[in-house]
Formats: structure tokens, sequence, C-alpha cells
């Protein structure tokens, strides 16, 4: 147990959050938490309007790897107006995601509308994960997790022009150069979709455990 007013809270609370990640890694049956690397992801659609890029990005069957790796470097805690605040700044070494990705949509002039695989590698992703809300009947309830991460280096690759590879690697080398504009555009968007995910896995687990226990 880590006790808010203690020197040492920060540490401690740091070194509870990690045990508790690496056995959400594994997956808690108890709290219908599924094993999160590889994390299996059904489909995930994202609406852009922004800077060159406009349309509807729909991720499907996307399995993501390297959240095992996660690093807790850093905990913050506080109430401010009857809600209670958990920043967690971490640092992921690398992060690959694949599957299949349906376009619909215009990258600056460039017109794409079709469907087919991806893969992505993020390096050195660091970031600080938000997680907000009340506690009731001393239940912390969750209500949102907001992340913001920065990369250090990003790879893509894409085939959604089949019958025209020249036009697709022109795609793929123009998003691999400028991507740093691109992610800027849509990482508030994908914070937004990621956010409900996130808050339900969280609750899964915070709905079922003593807010005065973990947080005394």
């Amino acid at each position: 147990t880590c006790k808010r007013n203690s020197d040492d809270y920060s540490a401690c609370l740091k070194q509870t959050m990690e045990e508790i990640w690496s056995r959400v890694v594994t997956g808690l049956p108890e709290f219908d938490i599924p094993s999160v690397d590889p994390l299996s992801i059904k489909n995930y659609k994202f609406v852009m309007n922004s800077g060159n890029v406009h349309g509807e990005l729909i991720l499907l069957n996307s399995t993501i790897t390297g959240l095992s790796k996660l690093r807790i470097l850093n905990i913050r805690t506080y109430f401010l107006d009857d809600i209670f605040y958990l920043e967690s700044d971490i640092n992921i070494p690398r992060i690959s995601s694949k599957g299949s990705v349906n376009i619909n949509g215009n990258l600056n002039a460039l017109r794409i509308a079709n469907e087919g695989p991806f893969n992505l590698t993020a390096n050195d992703v660091n970031g600080t994960w938000d997680m907000t809300g009340h506690v009731v009947n001393d239940t912390w309830i969750v209500e949102h997790v907001r992340v913001l991460p920065a990369v250090k280096k990003l790879k893509l690759y894409f085939d959604l022009f089949q019958d025209n590879k020249e036009i697709n690697n022109i795609a793929v080398n123009f998003v691999n150069e400028f991507w740093p504009p691109l992610y800027r555009v849509m990482l508030p968007v994908t914070s937004e979709v990621w956010d409900p995910w996130l808050t339900d896995l969280v609750n899964k687990l915070f709905s079922k455990v003593s807010f005065s226990k973990v947080f005394p």
C-alpha cells in the first residue's frame, strides 16, 4: 500500500503500477482483460479533416506488438475540482502494427480510395497517459484516458495501389519522408478514437478494487 502523504509515494506507486502492468500484459481473465501483447483490434475508424489529410481511414484486423516493453518513468496523482488525476510518463522502445487499411480520402492532391495491407513501426515512443475521473462510493470511475505520444522514428508501408506499383511507391515514400507533420495531424484524432477503448480497459480493473486501498 502506498500512502499518498509519504515521501516515497511516487516511487511506491510507480512500482505498484509496474507490477499491475506486467500482469495486464499477459491478460487478467478475472477482470475480463485480454492480453495486450499482442493486441488484436478488429475494426477502428478515424475521420480526418486537417491540413493535407482529408477523409476516412479504417484499420481492419490489425495486430499491435511491443506493449510488453512499456516502461513507466514517473507517476503523479492529484485531486482537482473533485476529479482524480493519474498521470503516467511512459516509454515504449519499439511498437509495431500490421493488418489491413481501408482509405477513402485525399493526401494532398493524391486521391486514395482502396483497401490493402499495411505495416507500421514506431521507435522510441514517449508520452503521458492522462487518466481522469470522479471517485464514487470508494470506486474510481475513469472517464477519460488521453494519450498524445511523441515518436522519434516511424516507418510505414502499405499497398493500396495493387494495379500501379509506381503510384503506390510514390505514396509510401511521401508518407515516410513527411511523416512528422502527418503524424501531428493524425495524433488528436487517434487520441479521441483510443480514449473510449482505453477508458473501458482501465475501468475493468479499477471498478473492482477499492480506491482507498489503491490510493490511500
